[in-house]
């Protein structure tokens, strides 16, 4: 596509599918009309309506720029900043996790246990990132009280701004803190989430690009077996939580198993496994026993 001359939008579809196909991409054309939304904006499917409008020289060279680094395994939501979650749309930087469809999961499962309970529960999120699941729980469970943490002060000024945007700012309260280190209120939450870092440190490099390329690997990478968090998460929240409590976290493929043993020695009780659409154990709960 060349800047300096009229490129209509259909045109510009095309050429953007066809050097994604010709990448290796596996969708191509919903990726295309992402990114053709993103430098026009609006919406995906208004673009595709309107094929014959002329987009501006900016446009055009704007949206041949994404093309390119689409083509080169870049991310559309890291391209474009953005991610959609449970229904609304999240900032995201280098320095958060793109927040995934398998996370959902574990929200669901937060807020059916939330809309159970009565007054203003309090809620706990450990490695908050881009604040996908504490503003989520905030915005979908109106009278809660969030906590939400992370190491990484960079990724704690997104979820911010994500809270912000959600309009939940005032009921959520990030705190600096690696996994529960210095977090106060012994037996004072209903409800502690956490989607930690799972991947073991040999299956790195057999990421997709886009993920290599995207995630802070800080984000991804727990240790030899991935399972290295759950342990000290597990013993320290029976501290933090309110007798009958709940412990809700994400797991990898295959991790399950293990992990709710983890939950089992600790002394949880009502361990249990979640699965995915897939029929992969996704989430681990399990209650603080009442005294």
């Amino acid at each position: 596509m060349d800047p300096a001359s009229d490129v209509q939008r259909g045109a510009a579809f095309r050429d953007g599918v066809a050097a994604m196909k010709e990448a290796g991409i596996e969708s191509p054309a919903l990726d295309a009309a992402v990114l053709l939304g993103y430098v026009t904006g609006e919406l995906p499917a208004t673009v595709l309506l309107d094929r014959g409008s002329t987009l501006k020289p900016s446009e055009t060279e704007l949206y041949s720029a994404l093309v390119r680094k689409r083509c080169g395994r870049v991310a559309v939501s890291r391209l474009v900043g953005a991610r959609e979650f449970y229904s609304r749309s999240f900032h995201i930087t280098s320095a958060v996790l793109d927040p995934r469809p398998e996370t959902e999961i574990l929200v669901e499962q937060a807020i059916s246990c939330l809309e159970s309970l009565e007054g203003n529960p309090a809620v706990l999120d450990i490695g908050t990132g881009s604040g996908a699941i504490a503003v989520t729980v905030a915005a979908q469970i109106p009278g809660s009280r969030v906590t939400a943490t992370d190491i990484s002060m960079a990724a704690l000024a997104v979820a911010r701004r994500n809270a912000a945007c959600h309009l939940v700012l005032e009921r959520v309260n990030f705190i600096q803190a690696d996994l529960l280190d210095g977090i106060r209120g012994e037996g004072n939450f209903q409800v502690i989430l956490s989607n930690p870092p799972y991947i073991p440190r040999a299956q790195f490099d057999s990421l997709q690009e886009e993920v290599r390329l995207g995630d802070p690997i800080m984000s991804l990478v727990s240790g030899p077996d991935g399972t290295e968090y759950y342990p000290p998460l597990a013993e320290r929240s029976l501290e933090l939580l309110c007798a009958g409590g709940s412990l809700m976290v994400e797991v990898g493929a295959g991790q399950a198993g293990v992990v709710a043993g983890i939950f089992h020695q600790a002394g949880y009780a009502d361990v249990e496994i979640i699965n995915d659409l897939a029929g992969t154990g996704r989430v681990v709960k399990g209650k603080k026993k009442n005294a």
